[in-house]
């Protein structure tokens, strides 16, 4: 009869998000435009260029973004 290996232990959950990421509460109807741009460098100081963030974003940075 074959025998079973013993289970692995439990790989602990880390939090692998960024420390400096930008949150906006998911209730707020409006996000100011300081909010986007905000966004946009902390994306771009992950390697984002503007190309992978489209000029709809970049124009977004301006006016602020409304649900």
């Amino acid at each position: 009869m074959a025998s079973v290996p013993a289970p692995l232990p439990p790989v602990p959950i880390s939090d692998k998000r960024c420390p400096n990421r930008v949150e906006v509460d998911s209730s707020e109807q409006v996000v100011s435009a300081a909010v986007v741009r905000e966004w946009l460098n902390h994306l771009r100081s992950h390697g984002w260029a503007d190309k992978d963030l489209s000029l709809v974003w970049i124009s977004r940075a301006r006016q602020g973004v409304a649900r």
